[in-house]
């Protein structure tokens, strides 16, 4: 079973209670998409506690760069250009050297599947209509294409064979097949920071050898991770926003 998880934000809350449930199963890849910093309060311990992880694959995200480099969040709302700062003050010089490593996605995830953070054509594109996903089809040669920045789960499906192309919403804790003459760009949603109006963490499970998924949706300490956000002196929107997954 492959753990597929994006945008955890320096949320240490959250990223525990993955973490707890993937203590008890058998994971045979952690998988990650990208932004593993930015927005929250412990950069530090969130990289600490993934390093660890074995196997594990893993994408930059485009709040990962401007954490590792300066003058890379131009396009930021303040908010975020703040938090980038801030994170980058507050990174140890190993952990600023691993966020500078990362790679760019789309990488291959053994010959299995590919990941990217935004589009496999622009690690910085936001996934959100139709029109926009069709054409990221062209980015990757895999089957299937896990992909995050939007922090919504959710798929694009398109059968090959009718070019049709269709969006999928996935019901928590059931079981999705992925089928022959169709492709996949699937979005695990975010562990750090929902924005579909659930507070609730989310990530996938991805079981390879029965070719299936699973969308988790989890609960978590969402207010112990808003305070420390206001006391490492962020901006209170970036707290205030955990309450409502927005």
């Amino acid at each position: 079973m492959d753990l597929i998880l994006s945008d955890i934000h320096a949320n240490l809350h959250a990223l525990k209670v993955v973490l707890r449930y993937a203590r008890r199963r058998a994971i045979d890849r952690f998988v990650f998409l990208g932004d593993l910093v930015g927005y929250g309060a412990q950069p530090n311990q969130v990289i600490d506690s993934i390093q660890p992880l074995k196997p594990r694959f893993m994408v930059r995200g485009n709040h990962d760069r401007a954490c590792a480099f300066a003058n890379a969040d131009d396009s930021f709302s303040l908010p975020a250009r703040m938090a980038a700062a801030w994170t980058r003050d507050k990174l140890t010089r190993d952990h600023l050297r691993f966020l500078q490593e990362m790679p760019v996605g789309p990488l291959w995830v053994g010959e299995d599947y590919q990941i990217t953070h935004g589009s496999p054509l622009d690690e910085d594109a936001y996934l959100l209509h139709p029109r926009d996903a069709l054409h990221a089809f062209d980015g990757f040669s895999a089957q299937i294409c896990f992909f995050g920045h939007t922090h919504l789960p959710g798929a694009y499906v398109l059968d090959e064979k009718a070019q049709v192309l269709s969006g999928v919403y996935f019901e928590p804790d059931e079981w999705f097949p992925i089928r022959d003459g169709c492709r996949y760009l699937i979005n695990p949603g975010s562990v750090g920071q929902p924005r579909d109006r659930d507070p609730r963490l989310s990530f996938m499970s991805f079981d390879l050898k029965r070719k299936r998924l699973k969308l988790h949706r989890m609960n978590y300490d969402y207010e112990g991770a808003a305070k420390a956000i206001l006391a490492a002196g962020l901006h209170p929107n970036l707290a205030e926003r955990l309450y409502h997954g927005n």
